[in-house]
């Protein structure tokens, strides 16, 4: 076609088309830029601003009181009549002002001058420095000294002319000083007085500008396209390089853009005070994204553990860090009703795609253990408490019940940390050979839970294991055992025929496996006392771990072992029982090896009419009421049949199985067979035909054994055969990020629309359903906001289950784990149904365990976020955890309880040293027990600061009195400051009821606290402090106490220390390595040295630097007079002298003191001979060389402070001592025995 120039379409259409076009674009544009820039993090930092502006302004009133204002207009009365005296000495200000100038220009310019002069005279120096480095001519050095020495000395006469024009500048400024002196003055206190003022409102004004200007200046900033320089408003990100983040198939670095809405966050004032603290605007606090961080002293502050720039916010609350809208940074509510809130209001939805929704409130917690695999350090802290205190009670739970039994948490991978380990310890000596060698592999070290049944046919019957199996709560509602039969897979027929035969085949084979024990029994002859036994019982520290439902031991609770009140039905009847019992209390390792129970020392004592035999006076207590006859056991043959075909059929053709019922024997070698079916294989000796009688045991316990395996007793339980057998369970240690694609929900959802609640739903349909409650929760918050927060819980965890989530499946899978089984059993073999038992969980216990259970991810970040304490923090870690597994808080109180009561200051009575006190003790007294401050910073309504201490309760009020006049009476045992105003340990502190704010428990030590009364009316006449030394001591301040390596061989093998207690200290099944980390812990946890003290005053120095003190004789020779004078003596063995009381009934025991050199530490042990009262108020020990008392003056001059010092030495060289002069019983020429007169008794530590 040929050109031409006409155009394809017409101009003046296409340019309205343009026109148009262009408009549109425009208008597209404007309306992505206003769509764009309404943000919700502009709106949030809009509403923070005003909020803030609104605090600052609070604080302005705050400040500029009418006490403020009035001095501040003073003070500028003061500057104005100051300005106007000035103003009558102008010409000479101002003269004074030019004369200062003209000096000053005068002394810049020298200064200048001399510089450039120094710096040609070190040009000359250098020169010089160079001329003898190369070597030039005598000559050339000589000229070149000679210029360095005339610049060196005309830079000297410069500096001295400098010097003098300073000091005339001096003197200037000083006389113009003088003359504006009180204007200075005035102006410097103004100024102070206006800092704070002034703070506050720069803060305000650049939130709120006054001016017309600043305000215009701050809209333009805030503006489209402008607000791209430095806007006011902005989004804030964390970057986190090293912290990354698995997306998909690659791991990418860390953005955290949260605080772009949670603008306050890190927002903290001074002392890691929230600056807007989490509530309700009701109660003058700030929701949520407004408020700050609510324990900043553990998160986001600079100075806490988790610094907002290394840690950012998703490492703990998972969420999309990259989102700036609320959806997009997936926030995951805690209840289906605030989900129906936040679709409300922020268009809220679940979003499945990605992969780390936010954690609800309920589960915050499980971001823990991502660094923290200890756990323990979460849950007891002792710089900021339980910091989880729900993951730490899941923790607890799940080692309490054994749950790693069948579901073996690893958190190791090879050597690497990548969670919490719970598993395990080696069962078999091949396996603790395997661990051992190989380093890269951790072996686990828990102890099954369960009592070992090795022995279990000297202790019991099978009936009674029969009836304890099918539901262990029946006989004691307790009991930490789940129940495995009769649960919701097995209602039908089936299970109806099957479960009584493996029940009673489970008895069949424990009794058949048991092993022979050799038992111990009481002398011949001896009848035991039950009323005696009964007293030993609640004396001798059972009820520290045990519980019984006698009248007597109302009050006391432990749940630590199971509880014995009905013991006496399920012993085996006769005198096997007995002495099976006897064994078990008189030697619990004879039974296993591994035990927890401890040796509690119960030998028998005395001889003749006095002989007395603690361990059978206690079996004859328990069994008291006699053996039970159980139901017997009866089995249907026919039955047993078809569940050995079930089983054996699996591993046999049908020719092989019926050769098996021909010949009663598996038909396979021995020695080829690794599983259950040995029970059924040919023995040794077997005639060719085994007879129907033996073929019916080897049935029973080929059944026993096959459930065994099935249901893994042998996860909690020492079970001969089942020595190397595996957790029969899923392993969790990564469940917390498991496919929900491979969660197994089957038809749970029918399940829950037709079973309610009543009992857990286990059987029919009674009571209201899960949807029911839940519909009515979400109904009742959305309306009245009033539903309870079981029914909120339950609500969420349906919602969640209905989502394939992984809490609402573990929920149910706790709360009845067979349920997924509904409408599937009739597609599965019997033993092909769901197997976990059921756990007498509540609530809040499915949820805690569910808590940890979620944290466990084997995804830990890079090693410097994972925590690894430090070696004084990891013993204190270690220690704890052996604290808790040998319970040893249930005899001694670890923290002493805090009582918190208003008083003023001025109330309360200063302690001063008394005429018996010295110095030296209570700087010793300072050292060990640092003042706390007993300020809380609280006050009463009636206005009364709140005050809080440690101590014991020495005296209830009577609570029959008026409340007015009601008072508690206290032994402090810290030292306290309050305000100006000191006080010692031991002083009495009086509590009045009505000031009384709350009475915070002692950690540890419930079982010394109910012997206390209990004691105080039976055996000391209601004397409390003679109570509490027959009583376990509390543990406080352990650590300056005790020398650590003492502590571990005590651990190990615990000697007698007090005669005043009427229990032993137990020998605990602890390994050597257990022993040790616990004796550390003490020294650790008090931050005191260990493992080792060097004993200074053991030490040729310090020996020396003492002798040449004491010229008059030898130091340690005297020393040993005083240890062995007659005042120690009268309570304690020393010196090879035994004890001797002159009358029982009023002398008290002491400790031998023969152990006290390699026991305790000298600090602690000279505080304690300077005033034993101040380490522990309810010591009968006196103070035996009180200042206003002269005793012995021919030793140590009769200087009391010098000859406590040397009793102290003496007994730190004990032994040396000892092997030099070997017993001694100093007698002072005229001196009497009689006690010092300052305290009466005797007795200590």
């Amino acid at each position: 076609m040929p050109a031409n120039d006409q155009f394809w379409r017409p101009l003046g259409a296409m340019h309205k088309v343009f026109a148009a076009s262009a408009v549109l674009l425009l208008v597209c544009t404007l309306w992505m830029m206003a769509n764009d820039h309404r943000d919700e993090w502009r709106e949030y930092q809009t509403v923070a601003d005003k909020l803030k502006a609104a605090q600052l302004s609070g604080q302005l009133e705050e400040i500029q009181t009418d006490a403020y204002k009035e001095r501040q207009q003073e003070l500028e009365k003061q500057r104005s009549e100051a300005q106007g005296v000035l103003a009558e000495k102008s010409d000479e200000i101002e003269e004074l002002k030019a004369k200062v100038t003209e000096i000053q220009g005068d002394v810049d310019f020298r200064a200048r001058q001399t510089k450039f002069e120094g710096a040609k005279r070190d040009v000359a120096r250098a020169n010089l420095d160079i001329g003898v480095r190369d070597g030039v001519s005598d000559e050339e050095l000589q000229v070149l000294q000679e210029k360095f020495d005339t610049l060196q000395a005309s830079v000297d006469r410069m500096n001295s002319e400098l010097d003098v024009r300073k000091s005339e500048l001096a003197r200037a400024k000083g006389d113009l000083a003088g003359v504006t002196a009180e204007l200075d003055e005035v102006d410097t206190e103004l100024k102070k007085l206006q800092t704070d003022s002034e703070l506050v409102d720069k803060a305000l004004t650049s939130i709120q500008p006054d001016s017309s200007l600043q305000k215009f200046k701050r809209w333009l900033m805030l503006q489209p396209i402008v607000d791209g320089f430095n806007s006011p408003h902005r989004l804030q990100q964390d970057w986190l390089p090293n912290l990354m983040q698995t997306l998909g198939m690659t791991k990418t670095a860390r953005f955290d853009r949260c605080r772009s809405c949670h603008v306050n966050i890190n927002d903290f004032r001074a002392g890691n005070v929230p600056g807007f603290p989490h509530g309700d605007f009701a109660d003058g606090k700030y929701p949520h994204p407004y408020s700050s961080h609510p324990n900043p002293d553990v998160y986001l502050s600079s100075t806490s553990p988790h610094p907002m720039p290394k840690f950012g916010c998703t490492i703990c609350h998972d969420g999309d860090g990259s989102g700036t809208s609320f959806q997009n940074a997936e926030h995951t509510p805690n209840d289906p009703a605030e989900a129906e809130l936040w679709s409300d209001e922020h268009h809220w939805h679940s979003n499945h795609f990605w992969e780390y929704p936010m954690q609800p409130d309920r589960f915050i917690e499980s971001g823990c253990l991502k660094c923290h695999h200890s756990v323990v350090e979460l849950g007891v802290n002792k710089k900021f408490g339980a910091t989880a205190p729900k993951v730490y009670e899941g923790y607890e739970l799940i080692k309490s019940y054994g749950c790693f039994g069948c579901h073996e948490i690893n958190g190791y991978n090879g050597p690497e940390s990548i969670g919490p380990d719970l598993r395990l310890e080696p069962q078999t000596p091949e396996e603790f050979a395997k661990y051992a060698d190989d380093p890269n592999q951790i072996p686990g070290r828990e102890r099954k839970v369960g009592p070992s049944l090795r022995n279990l046919a000297s202790k019991t019957t099978p009936e009674f294991v029969a009836y304890w199996t099918e539901n262990p709560s029946r006989f004691r509602p307790t009991t930490k055992m789940p129940q495995f039969f009769h649960l919701t897979n097995q209602q039908d027929e089936l299970a109806e025929k099957y479960q009584p035969v493996q029940i009673a085949a489970i008895a069949a084979f424990l009794e058949k496996s048991s092993m022979p024990l050799e038992l111990m029994q009481p002398q011949d002859g001896y009848e035991p006392d039950a009323e005696r036994g009964k007293t030993l019982f609640a004396r001798r520290g059972c009820l520290a771990c045990h519980s019984h439902g006698d009248e007597a031991f109302s009050g006391s609770d432990a749940t630590f072992g199971p509880e014995l009140s009905k013991v006496h039905e399920k012993i085996r009847p006769g005198k096997e029982g007995f002495n099976w019992l006897y064994t078990w209390i008189r030697e619990p390792t004879r039974h296993h090896p591994r035990t927890k129970m401890p040796n509690l020392y119960l030998e028998p004592e005395g001889e003749g009419e006095n002989y007395v035999d603690p361990a059978a006076d206690i079996a004859a207590f328990l069994l008291q009421g006699g053996p039970k006859e159980f139901p017997e056991l009866s089995v249907d043959e026919n039955v047993l049949d078809e569940l050995v075909e079930l089983f054996a059929r699996k591993g046999l053709t049908g020719a092989d199985y019926d050769t098996m019922l021909l010949t009663h024997a598996y038909p396979r070698d021995p020695a080829t067979i690794k599983g259950d079916e040995i029970e059924l294989a040919r023995r040794e000796g077997d005639p060719e035909q085994i007879g129907e009688e033996e073929w019916r045991k080897r049935k029973m316990a080929y059944v026993g054994r096959r459930t065994i395996s099935f249901y893994g007793c042998y996860g909690c339980h020492e079970i001969p055969g089942f020595e190397a057998a595996r957790p029969i369970g899923t392993a969790l240690q990564d469940w917390g990020r498991k496919e929900t694609s491979k969660l197994a929900l089957e038809h749970i959802e029918e399940f829950l629309h037709h079973h309610g609640t009543a009992h857990d739903g286990e059987h029919g349909d009674a009571g209201e359903t899960v949807p029911e409650i839940a519909e009515n929760a979400i109904e009742r918050q959305f309306n009245d906001g009033d539903a309870s927060e079981d029914a909120l819980s339950t609500a969420y965890y349906y919602e969640n289950l209905l989502h394939h989530g992984r809490p609402g499946f573990i929920w149910q899978k706790l709360r009845q784990p067979r349920s997924y089984d509904y409408m599937k059993i009739e597609t599965k073999g019997y033993d092909e149904r769901l197997k976990m038992p059921k756990f007498p969980f509540n609530q809040q216990q499915i949820e805690a365990v569910a808590t940890f259970v979620l944290g466990l991810t084997a995804e830990p970040p890079a090693e410097e976020y994972v925590f690894h304490p430090d070696e004084q923090k990891a013993d204190v870690i270690e220690g704890e955890r052996l604290l808790a597994k040998y319970n040893c808080t249930g005899c001694h109180m670890l923290e002493l309880p805090e009582i918190k009561y208003g008083v003023e200051p001025d109330d309360l009575a200063e302690s001063t040293l008394g005429a018996g006190d010295y110095e030296e003790g209570l700087e010793m007294l300072l050292q060990i027990k640092p003042p706390r401050n007993g300020l809380t910073g609280d006050e009463l309504p009636t206005g009364e600061p709140v005050v809080s201490f440690h101590g014991l309760l020495f005296a209830e009020p009577d609570f029959e009195e008026d409340p007015e006049y009601q008072e508690y009476s206290y032994d402090l045992w810290e030292t306290l400051q309050v305000g100006e105003k000191l006080l010692f340990p031991g002083s009495k502190m009086l509590v009045p009821a009505t000031q009384l704010v709350e009475q915070i428990p002692a950690r540890g030590g419930d079982f010394a606290q109910w012997l206390v009364p209990q004691l105080m009316e039976s055996q000391t006449g209601g004397n409390r402090f003679l109570a509490w030394q027959a009583s376990p001591p509390p543990l406080y301040l352990e650590g300056p106490k005790v020398q650590t390596p003492w502590l571990y061989r005590f651990l190990k093998n615990p000697e007698q220390l007090r005669y005043t207690t009427v229990l032993r200290m137990p020998q605990f099944n602890m390994s050597d390595d257990e022993a040790m980390s616990l004796a550390n812990y003490f020294a650790a946890f008090d931050d005191v040295p260990y493992p080792y003290q060097l004993i200074p005053q053991q030490e040729p120095p310090y020996l020396s630097a003492m002798q040449a003190q004491h010229p008059e004789g030898d130091y340690l020779d005297d020393a040993w007079k005083m240890l062995n004078a007659p005042l120690c003596m009268k309570c304690h063995a020393v010196g090879g002298n035994p004890y001797k009381s002159t009358d029982p009934k009023k002398d008290i025991r002491g400790p031998n003191l023969d152990r006290v050199a390699k026991r305790l530490r000298p600090d602690w042990m000279e505080l304690w001979l300077y005033k034993p009262a101040w380490i522990t108020p309810y010591t009968s020990m006196p103070t035996n060389f009180p200042k206003n008392q002269t005793q012995f003056p021919e030793l140590f001059g009769g200087d009391g402070s010098k000859q406590t010092i040397a009793v102290r030495d003496a007994l730190l060289n004990y032994y040396d001592l000892m092997e030099a002069h070997g017993s001694l019983a100093y007698k002072p020429p005229g001196a009497d025995d009689a006690a010092p007169a300052g305290d009466a008794g005797a007795g200590g530590e």
